[in-house]
């Protein structure tokens, strides 16, 4: 039953296999042209991005919390210039360390949430900010948060009517 099947398919002809053959290589020449073309767009974008971010960010009028905005007549750029903050655990052991040697353990439990490793709650920075907390546990503290800068967000856009 299963060569009757397969005589129900011809094999294709040598004039077939030259069509097909010559469409895919036309079609994967052109892939690549257009891929070659893709890449030296970026490469030609890059630097016109970067000035656009870097008038922004000299120029531009503060347009949202972490946005600004540069006007031209019709255009307008806007950027956005973001942070994120994450936690160093090794740092947070070693003010956990301290805390427990001197017996302020309390105060990592209202800075801190135990998870299978400790995060900074949103109140710790109020916490440690209370009078009566030591410098040295203060000082420990600021090296628990580490803050890094985020690739800058652009977007070019028509103004909208007024």
């Amino acid at each position: 039953m299963a060569s009757a099947s397969k005589a129900l398919i011809a094999p294709p002809t040598p004039d077939e296999v030259e069509k097909l053959s010559l469409e895919y290589n036309k079609l994967k020449d052109e892939l690549l042209q257009a891929m070659l073309a893709s890449t030296k767009c970026g490469d030609d974008l890059a630097p016109v991005k970067e000035k656009c971010i870097d008038l922004v960010r000299k120029f531009g009028t503060a347009h949202a919390k972490k946005s600004k905005l540069l006007h031209g007549i019709r255009w307008e750029i806007m950027g956005t210039f973001g942070s994120s903050s994450s936690a160093d655990a090794a740092a947070i052991e070693n003010l956990r360390l301290h805390l427990l040697k001197v017996k302020k353990t309390r105060l990592l439990k209202l800075m801190f949430e135990m998870t299978p490793r400790w995060t900074l709650k949103e109140t710790a920075r109020a916490e440690i900010l209370k009078p009566g907390i030591d410098d040295e546990i203060r000082a420990l503290f600021a090296l628990c948060e580490v803050t890094g800068s985020s690739t800058p967000k652009l977007e070019v856009r028509l103004k909208q009517p007024a």
